[in-house]
């Protein structure tokens, strides 16, 4: 069993943001090149900052980016998460790209030699995670065949494209019980295989109920969700004490 981590994906793209999220005591940090505005450069001194600050920086890469994930990974990522990776092949790829032989095809390339000593290439299959994404019935219908591979670390759940493939609406899924039931296959292929078990969630009780099923890391929305729940909740609060210090000030006139 791995000790529990708790992350976050980072949407904006700017160090400041990820020094602020690594130092808040977040232990790993995905920078999400799948939906988000990073080039690599951003992603490139994001990463470090998130490592100099003592978390681990993971790459979201986009849907098949597997020659992205050798990049990823050769400008300091901690580990990859590979989206919508529905086939054993998909999976067996991706691991490829990620591992260096004999294990894997991963191009010896980078500065990591620079940041981590000359043994990097040496530690670096041990050291660094590749995450399948599994967020579609298509996975889950075959979880135990990806999880199988060598090279893959674990897998990621993504419960909202999960639904999504079902026919479900974007929210209030949970009870479904073919989701269910895939989530619960999906931890059972990691259980058996050792791998390990992440997903993302959407509030603390959800969390609480996927630390609770046997998930090991944990994700919790973004940057981006606690900045605009924030100032949207902060912006109607203001509001409010402005109308009704208004209305004193008419009333006493």
């Amino acid at each position: 069993m791995n000790d529990m981590q708790l992350g976050i994906f980072q949407n904006f793209p700017t160090p400041m943001v990820s020094r602020y999220l690594a130092q808040l005591g977040w232990e790993w940090i995905i920078i999400d090149l799948q939906h988000g505005t990073f080039n690599w450069e951003t992603a490139y001194e994001c990463i470090h900052t998130i490592r100099a600050a003592g978390a681990r920086p993971f790459v979201r890469v986009s849907i098949e980016g597997f020659s992205e994930i050798n990049r990823a990974l050769d400008l300091g990522a901690s580990g990859v998460i590979v989206p919508m990776t529905n086939s054993q092949d998909a999976a067996t790829r991706a691991a490829r790209a990620a591992k260096y032989p004999p294990r894997g095809e991963r191009s010896i390339g980078g500065d990591s030699w620079y940041h981590y000593g000359p043994q990097y290439p040496r530690t670096a299959n041990q050291d660094t995670l590749l995450f399948i994404q599994m967020e579609h019935i298509r996975a889950a219908d075959c979880i135990e065949d990806m999880m199988a591979v060598d090279g893959v670390d674990g897998c990621y759940v993504g419960p909202t494209d999960l639904a999504l493939s079902l026919g479900l609406p974007h929210d209030d899924f949970e009870s479904d019980p073919t989701h269910k039931a895939a989530i619960e296959r999906t931890l059972h292929a990691c259980r058996n295989s050792g791998k390990i078990a992440a997903t993302n969630t959407y509030s603390i009780d959800d969390a609480r109920s996927k630390a609770a099923q046997g998930f090991e890391w944990i994700t919790i929305r973004s940057d981006m969700d606690l900045f605009l729940d924030s100032a949207a909740r902060q912006l109607t609060e203001l509001r409010l004490a402005a109308a009704a210090n208004t209305g004193v000030r008419r009333k006493g006139e």
